[in-house]
């Protein structure tokens, strides 16, 4: 069962504040301390970001630390959703482990090996899906070539898909005829990944976020 809970707010340091911030909260001005917050989560520094990247700072209100939730909670290995209908937070369990997450990125990285290799059936038995019927010989994803750089795990898209959700960025030489520039080199997609009984299959392509 998905368990839903208040963040604690732990780990925190705060460092030399630097500024003071004021808005409104239901029509009431507030004074809040900004900047030069540090945390820190078992000994180690974290930089907080929005779902798109961007760093949210911290700040403190009459003596309590407020962070970005949904930083907060990844970094504890939940997942967070928005309900804009009922303007509510959910905070629940991952809904992988720790250890599937890494055999379906450990796939993802054998499938471009391979891809690098020109092993095309190989790669197509590391599919299901729609991915299981594509020519690789062609390209994967519009790319004739493909060296993967990074792959990062979305633990809120993989709650609300039921995969393995990963983001994942290239160097790249683009196929004939792809929706890619011709001198464009480098590119991000989605993959998802599939858990068929005991295996972890790439189950489709998509564009990013």
């Amino acid at each position: 069962m998905k368990k839903r809970f208040r963040i604690p707010i732990i780990g925190l340091i705060c460092c030399l504040l630097l500024g003071t911030i004021a808005f409104a909260v239901n029509g009431r001005k507030i004074t809040a301390t900004y900047g030069g917050i540090t945390i820190y989560l078992n000994g180690q520094k974290q930089v907080a970001t929005d779902v798109n990247g961007k760093v949210v700072e911290p700040l403190i209100y009459q003596g309590t630390t407020y962070v970005p939730i949904r930083a907060v909670s990844e970094w504890l290995g939940k997942t967070v959703t928005w309900q804009g209908s009922t303007s509510s937070v959910f905070i629940n369990d991952s809904v992988f482990s720790d250890n599937e997450v890494a055999a379906a990125e450990n796939v993802i990285s054998e499938f471009f090996t391979l891809f690098g290799d020109k092993q095309y059936q190989k790669m197509a038995a590391l599919c299901t899906g729609d991915a299981a019927g594509f020519d690789y010989s062609s390209g994967v994803f519009g790319m004739k070539e493909a060296k993967l750089k990074s792959c990062t795990y979305n633990g809120d898209y993989s709650a609300r898909e039921k995969k393995l959700v990963f983001e994942c960025s290239f160097a790249m030489k683009p196929a004939a005829n792809s929706v890619y520039d011709p001198n464009q080199t480098n590119t991000t997609c989605l993959i998802y990944v599939k858990k068929v009984g005991s295996q972890f299959l790439i189950d489709e392509f998509a564009s990013g976020f």
